[in-house]
């Protein structure tokens, strides 16, 4: 699996040094966005930065980017000679802010971004965490506070509905008459069922809310949503008000019944840079983490559960014309022998050299996001209710 560890056009050989380039990305992703590192006087200063070990780097990708500044300096000597000028000059002038300012408050910039990315993106989307405050609030559920680390420089998630639920829905359509009286009696069960009480304000403010997810000790405190399969994806770009939004809210594979129960639930959620919704998945490739955040509580508005993560996996969207296993197209298993090849498959694709605890007749519940190891990548959790 070594040869998966790749960023852009770097691979890795181990997945510790997977985790200390990913650093520097972080690094280098926050001082590209705060300032222009083409200009000639900002990367002399952060140039100056590197050189007196203020900020470090430790991969062939922050090297790279070292060496990058390096030639901004040399195609550009001769700007940074008329900015010195300049400086002079405003100095002369007696003005009040120089450019010395101006260094001190990128440097402060740089070190307070760095270290408290997450605090600054929290204060920028309040409103947005004061609304889940009031959610969590209702049911009972209470907030954590946010991760310090930033997620993933990529801010996607991934539905397995985007490349398979066509062929999902026609793997599973023609299961047996069987399905389709279970689905019917569905239904029936669904007008007889009574919404948990802690859920009944959210669920009267959206209909779509399908339970709630936590995980004790991380972020991870949400609702949980479910649209049909014909607006599968919906939930990506939309909040819980279903206002758009970047960070889109954690929702259930369309094609799942939590009702009249399938073997493998399926929740999907963006990675964000801010370590909100999944973005802080990654932190379960680490297996000391793991273990000390095994509990998931995941409530359906009908009923609640508690699973024990039994594996982390890495994998990729594989397209139509790929015969390739798709961990998202195994919701119900038919019988034990297809039960067996999910786990089979899924074995090969375990983080941890471990052999996975789950057998026919349990019910399972899988969380999905994006990861950036290859190319359409995904990092998903298996966990099994107690």
């Amino acid at each position: 699996m070594s040869e998966q560890y790749k960023i852009g056009d770097y691979k890795f050989d181990t997945y510790e040094e997977y985790l200390v380039a990913q650093e520097d990305v972080k690094k280098i992703d926050f001082i590209t966005k705060e300032v222009d590192i083409t200009d000639a006087d900002v990367a002399v200063r952060l140039y100056t930065l590197i050189r007196n070990k203020e900020i470090v780097f430790r991969s062939k990708v922050g090297l790279s980017f070292s060496w990058y500044l390096t030639d901004v300096l040399a195609q550009n000597s001769q700007n940074l000679l008329e900015e010195k000028r300049k400086r002079e000059a405003r100095q002369e002038k007696g003005k009040k802010f120089g450019m010395a300012g101006m260094f001190c408050m990128l440097a402060a910039v740089l070190c307070l971004g760095y270290y408290g990315v997450t605090l600054w993106q929290e204060h920028l989307e309040s409103q947005e965490y004061e609304k889940l405050q009031n959610m969590q609030n209702l049911t009972g559920h209470i907030i954590r506070e946010t991760d310090s680390d930033d997620a993933e420089d990529s801010g996607e998630a991934e539905s397995g509905q985007a490349d398979g639920t066509d062929e999902g829905q026609k793997n599973h359509s023609g299961k047996s008459d069987k399905k389709k009286t279970d689905k019917k009696q569905a239904a029936d069960k669904t007008a007889d069922l009574k919404v948990l009480k802690k859920y009944k304000k959210l669920y009267g403010q959206n209909k779509d809310l399908a339970g709630w997810l936590s995980i004790e000790g991380t972020v991870i405190n949400y609702p949980v949503m479910q649209t049909g399969r014909k607006n599968s994806d919906y939930y990506l770009h939309h909040d819980f008000e279903k206002k758009e939004s970047d960070h889109g809210t954690l929702f259930l594979d369309a094609r799942n019944d939590y009702v009249n129960r399938d073997t493998n639930l399926i929740i999907y959620g963006h990675n964000m840079r801010d370590g909100t919704m999944f973005g802080g998945l990654k932190s379960f490739m680490d297996k000391d983490y793991m273990e000390q955040h095994k509990e998931i509580v995941f409530d359906t508005i009908y009923e609640k559960a508690r699973y024990k993560i039994v594996a982390v996996c890495l994998s990729k969207v594989n397209y139509q014309d790929d015969d390739a296993f798709r961990y998202y197209n195994f919701l119900e298993a038919s019988g034990k022998e297809e039960f067996n090849a999910f786990l089979a498959n899924i074995q090969q694709l375990t983080v941890f050299d471990q052999t996975i605890d789950i057998s026919y007749g349990d019910e399972l519940l899988t969380l999905s996001t994006c990861n950036s190891y290859i190319q359409d990548g995904r990092l998903f959790l298996i966990a099994k209710k107690e």
